[in-house]
């Protein structure tokens, strides 16, 4: 048997998706006068299931040599 699978299926599989999952993201930060916050891509969050909830504590390192944030959830 030659058993073809569903359209439908390749699309919600994005087997055919020729966009690589990326470990870095360009993103605009929002700068007020007491802080700085910065955008989480929606793709970024539903490629790796992310949760965010109101009060939620995250980790920040701050490499100086290269000038990054690094946060860890």
């Amino acid at each position: 048997m030659d058993e073809k699978i569903p359209n439908e299926v390749i699309k919600e599989l994005d087997i055919n998706d020729g966009e690589e999952e990326k470990d870095y993201f360009e993103v605009t930060a929002i700068v007020e006068s007491h802080q700085i916050k910065l955008p989480i891509p929606r793709k970024l969050i539903k490629i790796y299931e992310l949760e965010f909830k109101k009060g939620k504590k995250l980790k920040l390192k701050f490499d100086i040599k290269n000038k990054e944030l690094i946060y860890k959830i």
